[in-house]
């Protein structure tokens, strides 16, 4: 594929790196809520259980505040500030589950700035304390932003094009259960094997299995439900990311990705 006349497309190492600071910001807010939704422990007294969640408001408190200092709020979404902008504790659970997936999002953001090595296969979640790290969150985030250095759009490219391939196969196992029905003449079965040689042919997956999808050793139409569903998140998280990363004119909010 030629990708001279999409290279001027790609975002800057600076709007990349506001990006990756506002996801850290949600990340941290996320923690924050998990931490003061646990089960009460009863067996602590309550003045300690007082001083916990005092705790956890002083932190948000700082969060809120270190958003302000590094001037992060014209660079959060809509939803972002307001989600930020509920009291602490005030989040669905579904909420924070949703956003705990944004790790594959903020992941791809600190690879294209050369902060982390490599991308983890697209059955392996990146770690939380490896993305978050970089980040250094509630402190100055000067030096983050000044040493924001893309990786060629080349490599950018290339992975999104792989995070599309593997968002598709998921997208086709979600089309398969919903019992959606294929042109006539042809099954998914099918289908599915020609794009995962094409896949494999472009570099997108190392190896097939069964003409499949590679994941968790076995091939892509024999996941669990629930290991779909972290291969099929993390698809979608890194495609969203790098989508948004391979075009200039997209706003974040206005990225709408088949899962």
């Amino acid at each position: 594929m030629e990708y001279t006349m999409h290279e001027e497309r790609i975002q800057s190492a600076r709007a990349v790196a506001y990006r990756a600071l506002c996801l850290g910001a949600i990340l941290q807010r996320g923690e924050l809520e998990i931490q003061f939704q646990s089960p009460t422990d009863y067996t602590q007294p309550a003045d300690g259980r007082r001083h916990v969640k005092s705790k956890l408001h002083d932190l948000n408190d700082q969060l809120l505040q270190w958003i302000e200092d590094e001037k992060l709020l014209t660079h959060l979404i809509d939803s972002e500030r307001n989600l930020l902008e509920k009291p602490l504790g005030s989040w669905r659970e579904r909420t924070v589950t949703a956003l705990s997936w944004r790790v594959e999002s903020l992941g791809v953001m600190l690879w294209s700035l050369r902060y982390l090595d490599a991308i983890p296969a697209f059955d392996t979640q990146f770690e939380p304390y490896d993305v978050l790290n970089p980040l250094d969150v509630m402190t100055p985030s000067i030096d983050f932003i000044w040493r924001a250095n893309l990786r060629p759009a080349r490599s950018l490219l290339l992975m999104r094009d792989r995070a599309e391939a593997w968002n598709w196969r998921a997208r086709a196992t979600e089309l398969e259960r919903l019992g959606i029905q294929p042109p006539d003449g042809v099954t998914f079965r099918e289908i599915i094997h020609m794009t995962a040689e094409k896949a494999r042919n472009k570099g997108n997956v190392p190896y097939l299995i069964d003409g499949d999808f590679p994941a968790f050793d076995m091939p892509f139409s024999e996941l669990t439900d629930e290991q779909y569903a972290v291969v099929s998140n993390i698809a979608y998280e890194r495609y969203s990311a790098l989508s948004w990363l391979c075009e200039l004119t997209a706003e974040w909010e206005s990225i709408r990705i088949d899962r």
